[in-house]
């Protein structure tokens, strides 16, 4: 019985084994690479389309170097404006006043594509950071040594700090040895009967600006410092009242361009009158040379402010401080 029933099904699944067979064959057939494969026939390609076809480029390389688009209704490309640089400049503690903000507002007006802060800092450092190519350049006040000059390092002299000692018209003292002035400064002389001259006590009179102060130190005694006695005072004209009331008094003044105040004789230092070609020659000793300091021989932003420098505008505003170089 059940065998009969087995027999009658097996049948029945022949059948629907073939249905499926046939339904999965139809839905292949129907994909063309399939019928094609089947066929053993090639597909064509698809036309070749040869129309101008729109396309979007995209810019190669810097941006900046491509002309931009002209607006209608103008004839010429339109010009750029180049993007500033701002400069490394340092300058050093004995030429900080030299560098001051009216001297480089007037040097970036003559330079196109640069803007600069100067950073302060001290002599010293300026010139490490110039070693190391930290800085395009730098200002000091006095010169480069031997070993940086052998190390690579170039100074330009732009003018000079020139001290001088004044005195009151009528004094009989003309010259003083290097000795006699180091001497007065650190106290270890007070009267002029000590140096052979007649007359009461001496009354120095120093800058009463610390930094100035500080620079007149180094030119007339270098290695000491005043002695406390000293009269501090903050102009050139304040040194002449001193000297119509202390007949004995001697005071440091700056020369610059601007003429000297009336009223006092500048001394002789080893029967040598103070002057930048004096100072020049080695043989008048008060006084501080302001440098540009380069890596190498001035370039660049360098050598413009050397030229600036040297030109009649510059000389004009180191003329406040200092005598400028001819």
């Amino acid at each position: 019985m059940g065998n009969n029933w087995t027999e009658c099904l097996r049948p029945i699944w022949v059948v629907g084994l073939a249905v499926l067979a046939a339904s999965c064959s139809l839905d292949n057939a129907t994909e063309p690479n399939v019928m094609a494969r089947q066929l053993g026939v090639q597909t064509a390609p698809p036309p070749v389309d040869d129309r101008p076809q729109f396309v979007v480029a995209s810019m190669i390389g810097d941006p900046l170097a491509a002309p931009q688009p002209v607006p209608l209704g103008e004839s010429a490309p339109r010009q750029f404006v180049p993007e500033l640089r701002e400069a490394a400049i340092v300058v050093g503690t004995y030429a900080a006043h030299v560098v001051d903000d009216a001297l480089m507002a007037a040097f970036l007006g003559q330079v196109e594509g640069i803007t600069a802060r100067p950073a302060n800092c001290p002599d010293r450092d300026v010139v490490d950071l110039l070693m190391v190519g930290k800085a395009d350049f730098g200002v000091i006040g006095g010169p480069l040594s031997q070993r940086e000059q052998q190390a690579g390092l170039r100074q330009s002299r732009i003018g000079v700090e020139l001290f001088a000692l004044s005195i009151a018209p009528n004094s009989p003292v003309k010259s003083l040895t290097r000795q006699q002035v180091r001497a007065i400064f650190t106290g270890e002389v007070t009267s002029w009967q000590q140096l052979g001259y007649d007359g009461g006590a001496i009354v120095p009179v120093i800058p009463s600006d610390r930094a100035m102060a500080e620079r007149a130190a180094r030119a007339l005694i270098p290695g000491d410092a005043f002695v406390s006695t000293c009269l501090g005072v903050p102009t050139e004209r304040h040194v002449v009242d001193q000297l119509l009331r202390e007949p004995g008094a001697i005071g440091i003044v700056r020369l610059t361009a601007t003429p000297h105040e009336a009223g006092q004789k500048l001394l002789q230092i080893d029967w040598c009158q103070p002057s930048l070609e004096a100072f020049g020659w080695g043989t008048y000793p008060y006084g501080i040379a302001v440098h540009v300091v380069t890596q190498g021989q001035p370039a660049g932003v360098a050598e413009r402010f050397v030229q600036f420098a040297r030109g009649d505008e510059g000389r004009a505003l180191l003329g406040r401080t200092l005598l400028p170089m001819q």
